[in-house]
């Protein structure tokens, strides 16, 4: 497995479970697309910083990604991803957990490896 896409991934599980935009901010390309289930389409950094803020400030994330496959060529690639744990209102207990299927489109940029599109739905 590729450790620097493990490393991005696992900063963006660390941004979603610490609630930290800054690490958001770090994960995606500046012209980055977010077309997540039941969110609205977010395009470019602005745009994916504010949704994430938004949710971030409303949902408790304990989840964690496990990498299903890796493709990538010399500057731009995909990673799938499955996640699992649980996102709950802020104030509310657990009472089960969920998953997603992810797609991740990666692309290099100044030797670093971010997020460009992100796609996301229910692991059903």
């Amino acid at each position: 497995m590729n450790e620097e896409i493990n490393n991005l991934i696992q900063t963006y599980q660390r941004s979603l479970n610490e609630a930290d935009l800054d690490l958001v901010r770090t994960v995606y390309t500046d012209d980055a697309v977010f077309i997540g289930q039941r969110f609205p389409t977010a395009t470019g950094i602005e745009e994916i910083v504010t949704l994430y803020a938004s949710f971030l400030s409303k949902l408790d994330f304990d989840i964690e990604f496990s990498i299903q496959e890796i493709e990538l060529s010399t500057d731009f690639g995909f990673v799938r991803t499955r996640s699992h744990g649980t996102i709950i209102p802020k104030g509310q207990t657990q009472t089960g957990a969920g998953g997603n299927r992810e797609i991740f489109l990666v692309k290099k940029i100044e030797g670093e490896w971010k997020f460009y599109r992100y796609i996301f739905n229910d692991d059903v």
